[in-house]
């Protein structure tokens, strides 16, 4: 007997499936809801998502049973790689058009079992809609493991059975449990919960058998006996309602039927309309001609390869960029690279000057530019590109009536028609304007890659708004790496982001939630500020934050620590503050940073029942200087005498690998760069941290003569 493993590893999908994906991880911004949106209408993509959620690589501490918190767990950039290695996969693997014809047949029968799940969901008043759709979508998935892992023993029995209950019978007596218990078990093992995982294990069950299991099991059998459409490719059953449907939507939920009939219509609707837009055709005979199977597999599988081959190309691009340290260098590298990718050798690159208020371009090796333009409408198309923050495109043989700066390009170029695209980096940042000059030809081959432009633009624009960097000195790696990481961190934080936008705008204005989520917000705030002070660390301590008080900003800190550490371990988080409400005199951020590092050591360092307190008090005078006091102490076990040793400098995390020891000496670099005081004392019975941070009356003026 074969052995079949819950890997998703390989796990088929329909090439019209993965492009939707494909493209929406390589949107102008990333859309979260359309993300999802793509991932949730093919169950294997699913599988992996979710698989890689649950991993130990990214397990955030509870079990991550939703697409969107998968997301969420993730990141873009992770979603991306595993969308591209399912595709690659898709191109290069083994299934042939036989194959792909039965994955044509599981992904109707999943797509409407889950919006026939979500639609039951609704209507019997189940809480979570969206995990009865996700359940009803991975209903196959123990079938396409099998097939992937077995294919040579069980895509003969697939093309034996003749109905589900046929299947079911031969895959018990050939590897002791059917596809459904298998599924069940994967879902299990990759963290979705067990009455998920028993949806999917016992959705082949009589409804008599099901009367009394929990409600969301009763929901997917449902859906699964509504759909009648079938899985095996030998079946010639009903693809409508038959009388057992009708019979199980009495016997578990006391539905008519001609609601039963009428749900059941309008989900074949909404799954053809989905089927269309992704240009996967239902209406084809089971099995289809070979010729036209393979026809529209070959369309389906180049439109795949493009999308694959241009994310590959763009990987590329972004390493050679990165890679150009002077501006001079980018330019080159990103001329270099629209001619090794495009085959456009006539191109030219307008930058915007310091000044924000004109475009330059250099067409010979001069340290003074060719071209200097005013950004002003209507001078050139280049401006108007800028300007506009749109494509533009001029034919040679309307030239005449340009501006002569115009039609030096055509000739600069060499070109029938010209091509410019403003270069857009984060935030509409602009970077200038990409011409290609092309000929007809060239043009019309590049249209349908247009989308693949943008995105490259985009790339550009992003090197070419980096700041410069020596090559000299050994400090390039590490400065390389950083500029890397803060560009690559953005991703996350900007799904984040938009997830935050989306959870508002479904809870509403007056939803209890809204004040955790923009504390959340502000943090997601805080770490994109961080970041782009490691990648300028002259910018110095300053945050946009505006003026705050002392106990507003601990209440903010306390908060969220409260809820995401403290309440989690079964710790008590007291705050005792000074009624006097000291206005800061120092950057926020570091205060923020200062204390989430002592708060979270403090509760990692204790077990159910700990207590941490927060004390802070009115200002004082110590040493002939205004200073207010502010302590985190706590119950634990105190520090380790090699930590108390060191006097805040890095050693060897005491909490596991997962830690980097670090902590207390960002918590010391912080308080000296704002000029406060910080002590410990620590023991058997606890530790308490006293930081003096330095006071100024409003008005008063600071050691610079600048007034507060």
């Amino acid at each position: 007997m074969a052995r079949v493993n819950t890997a998703t590893d390989g796990l088929p999908s329909l090439p019209q499936a993965l492009i939707p994906v494909l493209d929406a991880t390589q949107a102008d911004e990333a859309d979260f809801q359309s993300l999802a949106r793509a991932i949730m209408q093919d169950g294997a993509m699913a599988s992996r998502l979710l698989q890689a959620a649950n991993s130990a690589f990214y397990y955030r501490g509870s079990p991550c049973r939703t697409i969107d918190r998968a997301l969420f767990s993730l990141g873009l950039d992770t979603v991306r790689s595993l969308a591209l290695t399912a595709a690659i996969q898709q191109l290069f693997g083994t299934f042939g058009p036989r194959h792909r014809n039965y994955l044509r047949i599981i992904w109707r029968r999943a797509l409407t079992t889950a919006n026939l799940a979500q639609v039951l969901a609704t209507l019997t008043r189940y809480p979570r809609p969206e995990e009865a759709y996700l359940a009803g979508l991975l209903i196959d998935i123990g079938r396409l493991l099998r097939l992937v892992e077995d294919e040579g023993h069980y895509w003969p029995l697939l093309q034996t059975a003749t109905n589900d209950p046929h299947l079911v019978e031969i895959e018990c007596n050939t590897y002791g449990q059917h596809y459904g218990e298998l599924g069940g078990e994967c879902l299990e093992v990759w963290g979705l919960g067990r009455f998920v995982a028993d949806a999917v294990r016992y959705h082949l069950e009589p409804a008599e058998r099901v009367r009394d299991a929990h409600h969301l099991v009763k929901i997917v059998n449902l859906a699964h006996a509504l759909g009648c459409l079938p899985a095996t490719l030998s079946s010639t059953a009903e693809t409508t309602c038959n009388e057992t449907a009708l019979a199980a939507a009495d016997t578990l939920f006391g539905l008519n039927e001609g609601l039963v009939r009428e749900l059941r219509g309008r989900v074949d609707e909404d799954v053809r309309r989905i089927a269309g837009s992704l240009e996967i055709d239902l209406e084809a005979p089971e099995p289809p001609p070979e010729a036209e199977a393979e026809s529209a597999d070959r369309a389906a599988e180049q439109a795949l390869g493009r999308r694959v081959r241009d994310l590959t190309e763009l990987e590329r691009v972004n390493g050679e960029l990165a890679r150009a340290a002077s501006l001079q260098e980018r330019c080159l590298a990103a001329r270099r690279t629209l001619y090794l990718t495009l085959g456009v050798s006539q191109s030219l690159l307008f930058l915007v000057d310091d000044d924000q208020q004109s475009v330059s371009a250099w067409v010979e090796d001069d340290e003074t530019p060719d071209f200097t333009l005013p950004l002003l409408p209507g001078r050139s198309l280049v401006t108007d590109t800028l300007l506009d923050r749109e494509i533009r495109r001029h034919e040679e043989e309307n030239a005449a009536g340009l501006p002569v700066i115009d039609q030096q390009l055509f000739r600069l170029c060499e070109a029938q028609l010209l091509w410019s695209f403003p270069l857009l980096a984060e935030g509409q940042k602009a970077a200038g304007v990409l011409i290609l000059g092309l000929s007809r030809s060239q043009a019309d081959a590049l249209e349908a890659r247009n989308d693949f432009i943008r995105s490259l633009a985009r790339e550009i624009a992003r090197a070419l708004t980096q700041p410069e960097y020596s090559s000299a000195g050994p400090a390039d790696h590490t400065e390389e790496r950083i500029r890397e990481t803060v560009h690559e961190a953005g991703n996350p934080l900007s799904i984040i982001q938009n997830y935050l936008g989306v959870l508002n705008r479904k809870l509403g204005e007056e939803h209890d939630a809204r004040h955790e989520l923009g504390l959340i917000k502000d943090e997601i705030d805080r770490v994109g500020r961080i970041l782009l002070r490691l990648r300028d660390p002259e910018a110095g301590p300053a945050d946009d934050t505006g003026p705050m008080a002392l106990n507003t900003l601990v209440r903010q800190v306390a908060d969220i620590v409260d809820v995401s550490l403290c309440r989690t371990r079964g710790i008590q988080l007291h705050l005792d503050l000074t009624p006097a409400e000291p206005p800061l005199s120092i950057p926020a951020d570091h205060l923020r940073q200062i204390l989430t590092n002592l708060l979270k050591n403090a509760a990692e360092a204790q077990n159910s029942g700990g207590e941490i307190t927060i004390t802070t008090r009115a200002p004082t005078t110590l040493n002939g200087r205004r200073v207010v006091p502010l302590t985190v102490s706590d119950k634990g076990p105190g520090l380790p005498p090699e930590v108390q040793a060191a006097a805040f400098s890095p050693v060897t995390s005491t909490k596991g690998t997962s830690h980097s020891g670090l902590g207390l000496s960002i918590v010391k670099r912080l308080t000296e760069e704002i000029g406060a005081g910080l002590t410990f004392t620590s023991t058997g019975a606890g530790t308490r941290f006293e930081i003096t941070l330095p006071h100024q009356q409003p008005g008063s003026a600071d050691a610079s003569g600048t007034t507060q």
